[in-house]
């Protein structure tokens, strides 16, 4: 969130008479040029957690993250394939090849009885359940996923989670819809740590109990 120091957000609007626009108690203050601080919490019931406020990116913090970005990047291909072999030897992908294939022998059975029409079957088991998107950064401004995760959810975020785990087991964490927050990247390594996180019906916010809270 940003929390805005010495400003006002918006018009205030009161009832007053006719004629007392400039009276003390009808005149809001106004103020400029406002400096903006981004911050971040958790809470969960009857508890707080850590408060972060994110500083700005200096050149060299920039630097490092485009060197640790092309290393990441690098090995991502082996972590991609060491992730589909390993879900190649489970028993959902058995499973899910021996469904289709069965499927496929029967479709094709009736083709035959029709007169031996071609046919095409789903066949997703040959394909790649895992795909680990190259990570790139743009000179926009904000947190994007690669911050978010290398200088806050590892450090911070992610151990307090597992904290939480452990008292108590039904634990989920919940975010909103921020780029940093949902992207292919922050998933893969929020999965890779263990921590399970609630999915947020983004045009839905009746659905999202936090959204009763703010």
């Amino acid at each position: 969130m940003s929390v805005e120091v010495e400003a006002t957000f918006g018009t205030n609007l009161v009832w007053r008479e006719k004629g007392e626009q400039w009276h003390e108690d009808c005149v809001g203050t106004k103020k400029k040029q406002g400096t903006s601080v981004m911050c971040w919490g958790i809470i969960s019931w009857n508890w707080k957690g850590p408060f972060h406020v994110w500083s700005a990116e200096t050149k060299e913090e920039k630097e490092q993250a485009r060197k640790e970005i092309a290393e990441w990047n690098a090995k991502s291909g082996e972590e991609e394939e060491g992730l589909n072999r390993e879900w190649r030897t489970s028993e959902k992908f058995r499973l899910l090849k021996e469904g289709e294939l069965k499927a496929a022998r029967e479709l094709r059975a009736a083709a035959l009885d029709r007169g031996g029409e071609k046919i095409k079957t789903t066949q997703s088991w040959r394909g790649k359940k895992y795909k680990i998107k190259k990570q790139k950064r743009k000179d926009a401004k904000g947190v994007d996923s690669w911050r978010y995760v290398i200088s806050f959810c590892c450090p911070l975020l992610w151990p307090t989670c597992r904290e939480r785990l452990a008292l108590n087991p039904g634990f989920l964490l919940m975010e909103d819809n921020a780029p940093s927050h949902n992207s292919d990247f922050t998933n893969l390594e929020r999965r890779k740590e263990g921590v399970q996180k609630n999915t947020w019906p983004a045009n839905s916010p009746d659905f999202n109990p936090i959204e009763h809270i703010w």
